[in-house]
């Protein structure tokens, strides 16, 4: 995000949190990314007796709605409104990927922020969506690329569990700096991954990051250009000379 798109962004979960607190009532907002949930975090903070949660419809969600409800309504029964699809070429032999699912729903005229994380499977997809679009997308999804496919509802707890490859690398670094840990992730010597950061070819949590000293915790993810995607799955004690253990997951296409 550029700091236009962070404060519109600021802006709408502010309004979210001021509606929600004016009406005394659970309020939803888009899908958010890694990186737009850390920045609504931020914006919380200045809303005292307000509370809040995330939910992507899985436990391991990616892209998560934000829910925001005064606090004296905790106890009270909300379903954030999500809904989900199964899509499946009709032919078995083809196997759209990530970008054809998602090429295809955003062809609709559908906003990528009303999409949710898209789960391929190897008979298809299973896809979280505002609930609101559901019925429109079963109507008009007629293809991904040039496969004809079938649309489905189905509930939240149907939803299969994404086949996602990955390498893990468990090692042990002086710091947890980006230039470390993203050295770890991709293979290439630190020397090398700290100009590669700051030539802007390195996403944390979906934003930018251009200091290779960039602090890193455990469940942040690193995009490189051209490299991948890795997971910082777990960060543990310390070594008898000072060093951290970690545990990442590089992701295979």
């Amino acid at each position: 995000m550029d700091h236009s798109d962070e404060k519109m962004l600021e802006a709408k979960i502010r309004d979210l949190f001021a509606i929600a607190r004016k009406n005394r009532e659970y309020r939803a907002s888009n899908f958010l990314d890694p990186g737009q949930q850390n920045l609504a975090e931020t914006v919380v903070r200045s809303f005292p007796g307000m509370e809040y949660y995330f939910d992507g419809g899985y436990k391991e969600a990616e892209r998560k709605v934000l829910v925001a409800y005064p606090d004296f309504l905790k106890d009270e029964p909300f379903h954030a409104p999500l809904g989900a699809l199964r899509i499946t070429p009709k032919d078995p032999d083809e196997h759209p990927g990530h970008r054809d699912f998602l090429g295809a729903m955003l062809g609709l005229g559908i906003s990528r922020e009303k999409v949710g994380d898209i789960l391929v499977t190897k008979t298809g997809a299973d896809v979280i969506v505002k609930q609101e679009i559901t019925e429109y997308i079963g109507l008009n999804l007629l293809k991904v690329g040039s496969t004809p496919v079938s649309v489905e509802e189905i509930s939240l707890k149907e939803l299969l569990a994404p086949e996602r490859r990955y390498k893990e690398m468990k090692s042990t670094v002086a710091s947890l700096r980006l230039d470390a840990i993203a050295s770890l992730a991709f293979g290439i010597s630190r020397s090398k991954m700290a100009p590669f950061i700051k030539g802007e070819n390195i996403r944390l949590n979906f934003r930018v990051v251009k200091d290779p000293s960039t602090p890193v915790k455990e469940g942040d993810i690193i995009s490189a250009s051209r490299l991948g995607r890795a997971k910082v799955l777990e960060v543990g004690g310390q070594s008898k000379k000072g060093r951290i253990y970690v545990r990442v997951h590089k992701y295979i296409s």
